[in-house]
C-alpha cells in the first residue's frame, strides 16, 4: 500500500469511527470536498451532503473529507477517481493538468474578469469536459468557481508589470507560463504551505482567493492585494466513479443530482459576494463578516491597460501553449475550444 492509500485508509477509519453506527447503512458514500475553511465548503457544500444523509433517514452515509482533512494535494485527483478511492470528488482542473490538460481550458488566465463571462465559458465548455472525465471512469455532475485567484505580495505592487523578478506561488501551468513572460518566477507550493514561505522570503507573492488567503492569515505575512486573476477562478468539477455511480438507483442518482444542481447554482450565485467579503476582511475596509481579527492590506484594482498586457499574453502564449500540450492527448482539443470559449471570448 502505498503512502496515499494509507493516508486514505487511516482518514476514513476515523471517519467510521466518528460516525452513529446505530443504523446499518444500505449506501455509503465517500464523499471528497476541496480546502476547508471558505465559506463555499463550509456553509454549501458540506451542508449539502449532510443534508443528504440526514434526509434518508440513516438508509445513507456520508463520510465527507477536505482535501486537508485527508492530507491530500490534489494533484493525484484523477487517479484516484479511476481507482474508485472515492465515489464522488471535487477536483480542480488546475491541479489535474497533467493528467487531462483540457479540463484547464475554463480555468485559463485572463479569459475573463467577471463572473458571467466565466460561467458563459463554463457552460460552453460542459460537454468536452464530461466527455474528457469519462477516460478516468469519471460522470461529472457540477462545475463552480471559488474566488479569483489574486495576487497577495508583501511588497507593494500596483501593475502586472510589478511582478517582475518576483517570485509568486502558483498553481497550474498556465498560471506558471503567464508568469515567466512577466519575467517572474512560478513557485509550486501547496496553500498551507504559502503562509511560513511569504513570512520567510522564499516567495515575495502567491495567488489564491480572496477568502482562503484571509482564513489562513496571508494577510499577517503580506500587506499588498492585487485584484489581478493570475489563477484564474480556481474552479473545481465535482465527478462520481461510474463504477460507483451505476450501483445507485435510479431514485439516488436523481435525488442527488438535484441537490448538487441546487448547491452549484447557490455556488454560482454566491462567488462574486464571497470574493468581495474577502477582499474586505482582508483590507479591513468594511464589516468583516468572516470572523478573526481583519487586515489592513492595501488594495488595487486591475487596471485597463494591465489587461490589454495579459490578453496579449494570452493569445501569444497561454492559449497556444495550452494546445500544445493538450492535442497529443485530445487531438480535437483546440478546435473545441475554438468552437466553444473562442466564441464567448469573441463575443466579448
Amino acid at each position: 500500500m502505498n503512502t496515499a492509500s494509507k493516508i486514505l485508509s487511516a482518514a476514513f477509519v476515523g471517519a467510521l469511527s466518528s460516525a452513529s453506527m446505530a443504523q446499518a447503512a444500505d449506501v455509503t458514500i465517500k464523499v471528497l470536498g476541496f480546502w476547508g475553511n471558505q465559506p463555499q465548503i463550509d456553509d454549501v457544500d458540506r451542508p449539502m451532503w449532510e443534508a443528504i444523509e440526514a434526509e434518508s433517514d440513516g438508509r445513507i452515509e456520508i463520510q465527507y473529507l477536505t482535501l486537508n482533512e485527508a492530507g491530500l494535494k490534489g494533484d493525484q485527483a484523477l487517479r484516484f477517481l479511476k481507482r474508485g478511492a472515492f465515489d464522488i470528488m471535487t477536483i480542480s482542473p488546475a491541479y489535474v493538468s497533467g493528467d487531462e490538460p483540457s479540463l484547464v481550458a475554463v480555468d485559463l488566465p485572463g479569459l475573463a474578469y467577471d463572473y458571467e463571462t466565466l460561467r458563459k465559458i463554463s457552460d460552453v465548455y460542459r460537454p468536452t469536459m464530461a466527455e474528457r472525465l469519462e477516460r478516468f471512469d469519471g460522470v461529472l455532475l457540477t462545475h463552480w468557481p471559488f474566488n479569483p485567484q489574486i495576487v497577495w505580495c508583501n511588497e507593494p505592487v500596483n501593475s502586472i508589470t510589478d511582478l517582475k523578478g518576483r517570485k509568486v506561488r502558483v498553481s497550474g501551468a498556465p498560471a506558471a507560463d503567464t508568469l515567466d513572460q512577466l519575467g517572474a518566477t512560478a513557485v509550486n507550493l501547496t496553500g498551507g504551505e504559502v503562509y511560513q514561505a511569504l513570512q520567510r522570503g522564499l516567495v515575495n507573492c502567491g495567488s489564491t482567493g480572496s477568502t482562503y488567503g484571509y482564513s489562513t492569515k496571508w494577510h499577517e505575512v503580506a500587506n499588498h492585494l492585487y485584484n489581478f486573476p493570475l489563477g484564474s477562478y480556481s474552479q473545481v468539477v465535482q465527478v462520481a466513479n461510474k463504477t460507483f455511480w451505476d450501483t445507485l438507483s435510479a431514485e439516488d442518482q436523481d435525488m442527488i443530482s438535484a441537490k448538487m444542481k441546487e448547491a452549484e447554482d447557490k455556488l454560482w450565485a454566491m462567488a462574486p459576494d464571497v470574493h468581495n467579503q474577502g477582499v474586505v476582511c482582508a483590507t479591513g475596509q468594511g464589516e468583516c463578516t468572516l470572523g478573526g481579527e481583519p487586515g489592513s492590506m492595501t488594495f488595487t484594482e486591475v487596471s485597463a491597460s494591465d489587461k490589454d498586457i495579459l490578453a496579449e499574453i494570452v493569445n501569444t502564449t497561454i492559449i497556444p501553449k495550452w494546445k500544445e500540450s493538450c492535442t497529443p492527448i485530445f487531438p480535437d482539443c483546440a478546435d473545441r475550444f475554438d468552437e466553444t470559449i473562442g466564441k464567448v471570448i469573441a463575443a466579448q
